[in-house]
């Protein structure tokens, strides 16, 4: 799921994607990708990872445990008391995962969308004269 909140001068996209980080553990990280262009003109972009949560762990969704009478939260505060008791670095894990997972192409997407979103403030700021008012060259004297 992706969501977009459009600044004066930047554009900011939320992304949450399911990684596989071990065998037996799933996790949702959240990703913030930034569009912005720099003063000389050029798109600059970049993706941070902000946070992450326990998708599932062997293979069973939290939401799936929630039947046990018990909150997402209490459940992934347990399985991540597991997941420590058994030595397994689950933030390494995820920060490795993580790196390089949103594919540069939606970066490249998300670029030319918020070109495409500058062009259109600088045209509806400028607007293109119109034919039949002025000295346009095509004028063809319906005002003349």
């Amino acid at each position: 799921m992706s969501r977009m909140l459009k600044l004066s001068k930047s554009l900011i996209v939320n992304a949450d994607e399911i990684l596989q980080v071990h065998p037996q553990i799933e996790v949702e990280v959240h990703h913030i990708i930034n569009v912005w262009e720099n003063k000389k003109g050029e798109m600059e972009s970049s993706v941070e990872m902000v946070d992450y949560t326990l998708h599932s762990f062997m293979g069973e969704p939290l939401r799936m445990c929630e039947r046990d009478g018990g909150s997402k939260y209490q459940m992934f505060k347990r399985y991540r008391g597991i997941i420590e008791d058994l030595g397994i670095d689950i933030d390494g894990l995820v920060d490795d995962a993580a790196v390089g997972s949103i594919p540069t192409i939606l970066v490249n997407e998300l670029e030319n969308d918020y070109q495409m979103m500058q062009e259109n403030k600088r045209a509806d700021r400028d607007p293109i004269p119109s034919i039949l008012k002025g000295n346009h060259p095509g004028n063809i004297k319906v005002n003349a």
